[in-house]
């Protein structure tokens, strides 16, 4: 991948030219317009009204796209088999500009279909409430249940009192024996609170009243002509009409899905618009004219000029390189492979448009350590194969298929180095068959040369970032810094790849019998190599300093940040721990699945029965969270331990007149 060059595009246009030219740069998606300074006898002018009329509108859509998609979801709890399959993500195809402007010509009628759509979601809004209200309801006389007395009879005469309520079931006996000497009672038990009912003379009105302010009794006060089994009956009825009364509402929105596409196309208008809005308002004007300024493509810098000066007879425009105090907008050239890996660079942050674009490296030890991490070549089929007949069958536009090719490429990666470790779905393989052949060693009988294997993919990817950083502080005039600081580390990784076959053979990594002399020769050389490494490190520290004392806290300083150094090269160990857990989770299936055939089943074929859905969950469990780990460690070892060493990422993405829409890709 590479930075594109960009232009400094300034215009004057006349305001008859206004709409043709942002039409025009939404079109070309060739243009980034940015703030002018005001120039003498011109003013900025705000777009206030315009603006609140286009987001009154966004907002109305974005109700109608939500309302839908809770739709879908309401009936497919009642009716799932006919349930429409609705789209509400990106629409997987080029647009035209000028199917927007089509679609705006039918706004009447669609902002119709959206004053439906609230219709009939504030009659969905009134059925809930008015259900809550019936189940509120039918909650508080639940307890009354049992009571075959109606509400209305619960009343006083000219010589009895009526005490009728609600106590505490746990109460309720207690009550009933004290209120024996006073009244006639009934008791109706549930499980929280029970109804009770006192009859007494009224003499007895004050002692029966004491009674049961000690037992926490609640006085009834409902006065329905019917009795709490009737009024239940009453409040489900009501309930199944509310219930149909929702699903006739839910059917009628519904059916207005057709509508789902234009009122995506016409929210992604007004997201356009309200973007125009915003480039206006950076413009300073005079009456009837305005001063515009941004940036462009070098390459598109002819085409754009010559459109210009067709579509618009009344603007002149010029372009020119960019300063040395300008900070231009980054737009990324990359070719299909390397750009697949492009969002695990931005997820850190864009390259400033002077600042090395680190993607081919990123692409290349991304690529590297994905396999290794999962590091089964069963696997990696598996994703190579899905992620790339995903793409060819959905055919993703513009860069929406990126991750997909990037898992797939990383699936190739993971079938190279899985074939290379033996692993096959964590299979055993039979000593001499091909597959067998193929492998280079096994991770879990020889965890130590996957450890060293671990730290040299590490030795080189920091080297790459040491010398990378070296290159562009000799690039800027840094040299001995370049030259000592960075490419000093470089030299010590050198002669620690050269140790490595001696450090192998030494820790039994590898055993060669005899052990070739060329190793012992390497070693030597090795250390020499790293011992200059390290003095040029100490130099570095110490170099540019007049000071004896800083010379030599310099140095030190630089000894004392090798700690650093060797903690970061010890991270690469995630590569040989996630390499070694995938094979360990699916040995561990492969194992389950062996022991339910052959011991639980006696090694009857019918054993598979139960041995297959087994190794297939389990083997999809062990895919499914080994694809997280090696994406997330991946990514941590590219940003931490790489970008570290060199990369700052605090550019900022060109960002082109409608490059920014929801639902749908404009064709630019």
């Amino acid at each position: 991948m590479s930075v594109v060059r960009m232009s400094r595009m300034s215009l004057v246009a006349h305001e008859n030219d206004c709409g043709k030219l942002l039409k025009l740069f939404v079109k070309s998606g060739a243009v980034e317009v940015t703030r002018t300074e005001e120039i003498e006898h011109t003013a900025f002018r705000q777009e206030t009204a315009r603006r609140e009329e286009h987001e009154a509108k966004l907002l109305r859509l974005n109700f109608a796209i939500g309302f839908l998609k809770e739709m879908v979801k309401e009936h497919r709890l009642f009716d799932k088999e006919n349930t429409p399959k609705l789209n509400f993500k990106k629409e997987n195809r080029l647009i035209e500009l000028d199917e927007y402007y089509d679609v705006v010509k039918d706004e009447v009628e669609i902002f119709a279909v959206i004053s439906e759509m609230e219709n009939i979601n504030s009659e969905l809004v009134s059925i809930k409430s008015e259900r809550a209200r019936l189940e509120a309801r039918k909650e508080q006389i639940l307890p009354y249940a049992e009571m075959p007395l109606k509400f209305s009879e619960l009343r006083n005469t000219a010589h009895a009192v009526v005490y009728a309520g609600l106590v505490p079931a746990e109460r309720a006996d207690a009550l009933v024996a004290e209120c024996a000497p006073y009244a006639e009672t009934a008791l109706y038990p549930s499980a929280k609170q029970s109804a009770f009912v006192a009859v007494a003379h009224a003499d007895n009105a004050r002692e029966l009243e004491n009674v049961l302010a000690g037992y926490d009794f609640v006085s009834c006060a409902y006065d329905y002509d019917a009795t709490a089994a009737e009024k239940i009956a009453e409040f489900n009825e009501r309930e199944e009409t509310l219930d149909l009364r929702r699903k006739e509402a839910v059917e009628r929105a519904i059916a207005l899905k057709d509508n789902l596409t234009r009122i995506k196309i016409l929210y992604d208008y007004y997201k356009i618009e309200i973007a125009k809005t915003d480039v206006m308002e950076l413009c300073p004007r005079t009456g009837k004219a305005f001063v515009m300024e941004g940036w462009v493509p070098a390459d598109r810098t002819e085409t754009l000029s010559k459109d210009i000066k067709k579509k618009c007879k009344l603007t002149e425009v010029f372009f020119r390189e960019p300063t040395d105090d300008e900070q231009p907008p980054t737009l990324l050239k990359s070719d299909p492979v390397t750009g697949a890996f492009q969002g695990i660079t931005e997820m850190f942050g864009v390259p400033a448009y002077r600042e090395r674009d680190p993607g081919i490296f990123v692409a290349i030890f991304y690529f590297l350590f994905f396999g290794i991490m999962i590091s089964d070549a069963g696997y990696g089929l598996i994703m190579a194969l899905a992620c790339f007949l995903i793409v060819k069958i959905v055919k993703p536009v513009k860069n929406s298929g990126r991750m997909l090719i990037m898992f797939g490429l990383c699936g190739i990666s993971t079938v190279i180095w899985g074939a290379l470790f033996g692993g096959w779905f964590s299979i055993t393989l039979k000593e001499g068959s091909f597959l067998d052949k193929l492998s280079w060693f096994n991770p879990m009988n020889e965890p130590l040369k996957m450890f060293l294997l671990s730290l040299a993919m590490g030795v080189l990817q920091m080297a790459t970032g040491f010398a990378l950083k070296g290159i562009d502080e000799i690039k800027s005039k840094q040299i001995w810094s370049g030259i000592f600081n960075q490419f000093g580390w470089v030299v010590i990784f050198v002669g620690l790849a050269l140790l490595f076959p001696t450090l192998s053979v030494f820790l039994g990594a590898v055993n060669p019998d005899p052990v070739p002399e060329w190793i012992g020769v390497t070693g030597d050389i090795g250390m020499y190599v790293a011992i200059a490494g390290f003095a040029m490190i100490i130099l570095g520290g110490a170099a540019g300093k007049k000071n004896p004392l800083k010379m030599v806290t310099g140095a030190l300083g630089n000894v004392y940040g090798s700690i650093n150094v060797v903690s970061d090269l010890l991270s690469y160990s995630r590569l040989f721990g996630l390499g070694l857990t995938t094979g360990v989770i699916g040995y561990v299936v492969n194992m389950l699945a062996d022991l339910i055939v052959n011991t639980f089943f006696g090694g009857g074929w019918y054993g598979w029965i139960v041995a297959v859905p087994v190794l297939i969950i389990g083997h999809a469990f062990n895919l499914s969270i080994n694809l997280l780990g090696a994406y997330v460690h991946d990514s941590r070892l590219q940003y931490i331990e790489f970008f570290g060493r060199f990369y700052e990422g605090k550019g900022h993405a060109f960002n082109p007149l409608g490059g920014k829409t929801q639902y749908t890709y404009l064709n630019n």
